[in-house]
């Protein structure tokens, strides 16, 4: 599979099943290696918070321990079990070294493969036609600045109308940036807003009370009122009720329809976006959007996936810097009684205001950052780089309970006087436990679509090549795996475990392109064992590849104690 600018929204969900090569298994002195498919999924009760520090003058501070934070679930003091500080300013581990052949020219310098994939995400659902086009242009003024050879660009709308893929080519980008315009929004009159119609559909009254009953809840009756003025029914006030009704249904289903496709949306992006090897970030342009109560759940989902996925989201308002008319007015109407506009410029507002909350709540959630300013090109690329250090804090909740309830949790720093904390609010408890097959296939599939190096087990990657015509080579990618601090559980007379070796190749681009997957299972003579350690494992993966620009990302998890071990390596085919 390779992900491509016109590759469908099911296209990128499938990237989690890895196609690998025909099963075929070895035997050799108790050690067995067999090919499987690696199927790679995401199902977990573990909750990760992803946390961002800042001093009194707003830069990140990454030099705090594990000790340092406390984290509550509803209250209750947890023990922090994942520690992880990453970000901008982390050291990377160094990258491994590419061998040819015999017969190969000597290696040139290693080929810049892209480290930061940057998403540019277009709400053209909610956007009005001004706010979009100011934010458009200022994105085309930072793209035009150039692009980084170490980043990749995306752009893509909630709507799904423009979608393109991962790409350095400024060319692409601008044209794909220039086909983006506003959906046309819903049409209703007497107009209402999702907030005023979420709180009727929450308290829709009594259908046999009349227009001017006192006993109307008090959205409904503001709404009767404006229809009675937008329409001039003042002689027949009596028809009113059932057409306010009926707009703020409409009005109800419609947006519930627009937000939920945005969600699924964002889903797709934070997929794409865990898989890639590298930083990953989402820049979110959008005025917000108001959520009622039952797609709370639908953010919750959204913060989890990215915080899996080491996603950070930052977000931009496009109405930049705002004010809220306090008038009351309605388009195209005149309200004939001071308490209908005082009535409609409350409601105006709260609607507004709340629309705005999800902004702060993705960014804050995630690691990233929301600003609301008007300065659009300085935004951007202040946005486009993830922060200098992120914290990652597992936690597996006590007392566990499957009952899809949602918890609020708090990190704070006992000792961080004059520091600030960022971090997600909470999360919704799956309804289910995760196994322990289920555990090893998310922990393996997160490591693949990951960049760090992991070294609980050394592990040393090599490649050699040769082609096989002018456009297409055979590639050879050599783990070696250290084994002497493995642990080996006696059975049976005979020392056992269960090593998982996968190995991905993605392209100059980022895109994952194909992988295999191998077990091998250890099942030594306590005479061999010794012989073993010192030799380790080694395991080859073979690929029919084209010309150009790879990276290679192999992955090694065991069976018995779940120690991981991951690297990288690039390879270029002329």
């Amino acid at each position: 599979m390779k992900i491509s600018d016109t590759m469908s929204w099911a296209g990128i969900v499938s990237y989690f099943l890895l196609v690998a090569a025909l099963p075929a298994q070895t035997q050799t002195g108790g050690v067995t290696t067999r090919d499987e498919t690696p199927t790679f999924q995401s199902n977990v009760n573990l909750v990760r918070v992803t946390v961002v520090v800042r001093d009194k003058q707003g830069n990140t501070v990454g030099s705090l321990q594990k000790q340092d934070f406390e984290l509550t679930d509803r209250g209750k003091p947890q023990e922090i079990a994942q520690f992880a500080l990453e970000g901008s300013a982390v050291p990377k581990a160094a990258q491994q070294t590419k061998t040819e052949m015999p017969g190969e020219p000597a290696a040139g310098p290693k080929p810049v493969v892209p480290s930061r994939f940057v998403a540019f995400v277009f709400d053209d659902v909610h956007l009005k036609l001004d706010d979009l086009m100011n934010a458009r242009k200022a994105a085309l003024k930072h793209i035009e600045q150039g692009i980084p050879p170490q980043e990749r660009v995306a752009l893509l709308t909630l709507s799904g109308s423009v979608t393109l893929g991962f790409t350095n080519d400024v060319a692409k980008f601008r044209a794909a940036l220039m086909r983006i315009i506003p959906v046309p929004p819903h049409s209703h009159f007497p107009p209402a807003t999702f907030f005023v119609a979420d709180q009727f559909m929450k308290n829709p009254g009594d259908e046999q009370l009349p227009w001017n009953s006192p006993l109307l809840p008090p959205v409904l009756a503001m709404q009767i009122n404006v229809t009675i003025d937008c329409l001039i029914l003042d002689s027949t006030p009596g028809l009113a009720p059932p057409i306010a009704r009926d707009t703020l249904r409409a009005v109800y289903r419609e947006e519930a329809g627009d937000a939920s496709n945005a969600f699924r949306t964002l889903n797709n992006v934070v997929r794409l976006l865990g898989s890639m090897p590298g930083d990953r970030i989402m820049i979110l342009v959008s005025p917000g959007m108001y959520l009622p109560d039952e797609l709370q759940r639908s953010l919750s989902e959204s913060i989890d996936r990215a915080t899996r996925s080491g996603v950070i989201i930052n977000t931009l308002d496009g109405r930049g810097v705002y004010t809220i008319d306090p008038t009351g007015d309605v388009p195209g109407c005149r309200l004939t009684a001071p308490q209908t506009g005082l009535q409609v410029a409350k409601f105006a507002h709260d609607s507004i205001t709340s629309q705005g909350l999800i902004l702060h709540d993705l960014a804050d959630a995630t690691g990233g950052t929301a600003l609301a300013q008007n300065d659009f090109a300085a935004e951007f690329k202040r946005l486009a780089n993830p922060p200098e250090y992120v914290y990652y804090l597992g936690f597996y909740p006590k007392d566990f309970k499957t009952d899809g309830k949602f918890h609020e949790i708090k990190v704070t720093l006992p000792n961080g006087k004059g520091l600030s904390v960022q971090a997600r609010k909470g999360y919704w408890a799956s309804t289910h436990v995760e196994d322990a097959a289920t555990a090893s296939t998310r922990e393996i599939g997160e490591a693949v679509f990951s960049h760090d190096e992991l070294r609980d087990l050394p592990l040393d990657v090599d490649t050699q090549f040769y082609k096989t015509t002018s456009a297409d080579a055979k590639l050879k990618i050599i783990a070696h795996l250290d084994i002497r601090q493995l642990h080996l559980r006696k059975q049976d007379d005979r020392n056992r475990n269960d090593v998982t070796l996968v190995c991905a190749l993605f392209d100059g681009n980022g895109n994952y392109v194909k992988g295999t997957q191998k077990v091998v299972e250890l099942r030594l003579k306590d005479e061999d064992v010794d012989h073993r350690r010192d030799l380790g494992l080694t395991v080859n993966s073979d690929f029919d590849v084209k010309s150009g620009a790879y990276m290679i990302r192999v992955v090694a998890r065991d069976a018995e104690s779940q120690q991981m071990a991951a690297a990288n390596d690039t390879v270029e085919i002329p």
